[in-house]
């Protein structure tokens, strides 16, 4: 086996240097309004083997407006039930706007586990995140 610093290494410790990537696409449709509400099938859940993994996670949300109310509207990633920041925001200044707002987080999981990564979205009146074009791409990256 390999010598790493005096140590030898595990099997298991070098699947843990590699990055897992994990993704997901939504489904149906979030009308407005709402507040941090899931968009079906846009989830991503794994389970680490260590604490202190990381993770990198891109998201993307699809909104349009469906009649005359507009305003700004509020997208989010939820890691274990909690909402992240920083906000994915889009402005609809006119009543037939549409867009794919897109986020990226990064963070350190405490504990090891399963991790549950989903899409949230606050839609107001007369907006519609659009799930089957909304995706998320989580990439993890255990310690040794």
């Amino acid at each position: 086996m390999p010598v790493w610093a005096g140590q030898i290494i595990t099997v298991g410790q070098i699947n843990r240097i590699q990055p897992v990537t994990y993704s997901a696409v939504g489904s149906g449709t979030v009308t407005g309004p709402q507040t941090n509400a899931d968009v079906p099938s846009a989830t991503v859940t794994l389970t680490t083997l260590t604490a202190g993994a990381t993770y990198k996670a891109w998201c993307t949300w699809d909104v349009n407006v469906t009649a005359g109310a507009t305003g700004t509207w509020l997208g989010r990633m939820a890691l274990d039930g909690t909402g992240q920041s920083p906000l994915a925001t889009m402005s609809h200044p006119t009543s037939t706007g549409r867009g794919t707002p897109t986020q990226t987080y990064h963070g350190t999981l405490a504990a090891a586990g399963s991790h549950t990564f989903k899409l949230i979205a606050s839609p107001m009146t007369s907006q519609v995140v659009q799930g089957v074009n909304c995706s998320i791409v989580v990439e993890i990256t255990e310690v040794v």
